[in-house]
């Protein structure tokens, strides 16, 4: 029986030890989250915010003059449609949108192909619906002439096409049968 007591005497100590919170070590950790906390709000007060943010206006310069869009007038001519039943002309101006390194090589072509560009975009003309001719904004003409203007100018030496885009300045319609 003295080594039951002598047992329970040394389990004593143990069962205390687990029950007693260690007060040191939270004290310990309190401390070092209180410090960080502190250090971390201070780094955010006195830091400066991000600087602000600028739009630099000579961006667009930055490309070159050789990389800006120009336009070139294609055809300047009146073009006919009789699909309602009556005659009507369009008095047109085309232009193509270039980059202005490629100015020459593309007006060289479009006066060496005039005859051939005004007779398809002629031919475009004559065969369009009215309804094309009649849109607000000339989508399906301009996707039209556009087609044909990409294919005979073609591509320059990195395999991209000449015209940037097509634009139909003016399409007024005259009735010619009076």
């Amino acid at each position: 029986m003295a080594e039951e007591n002598n047992n329970d005497a040394t389990n004593a100590p143990d069962a205390d030890d687990k029950k007693k919170l260690p007060i040191k070590t939270a004290l310990i950790l309190i401390v070092a989250l209180l410090i960080e906390g502190v250090a971390i709000s201070t780094v955010f007060i006195v830091a400066k915010g991000p600087e602000p943010i600028r739009a630099d206006a000579g961006l667009a310069e930055d490309l070159g003059d050789e990389e800006k869009e120009v336009e070139v007038l294609v055809i300047a001519e009146k073009f006919q449609n009789t699909r309602t039943g009556r005659s009507y002309l369009y008095d047109t101006e085309i232009y193509v949108m270039i980059r202005k390194k490629h100015t020459d090589v593309v007006d060289t072509s479009i006066q060496g192909m005039q005859a051939q560009l005004s007779t398809e975009i002629a031919t475009i003309f004559r065969r369009a619906e009215p309804s094309y001719l009649m849109e607000p904004e000339l989508a399906t003409l301009t996707r039209q002439v556009g087609a044909v203007l990409v294919t005979k100018i073609g591509d320059d030496s990195d395999s991209q096409p000449y015209v940037l885009g097509t634009l139909i300045k003016k399409c007024i319609r005259i009735r010619a049968d009076m």
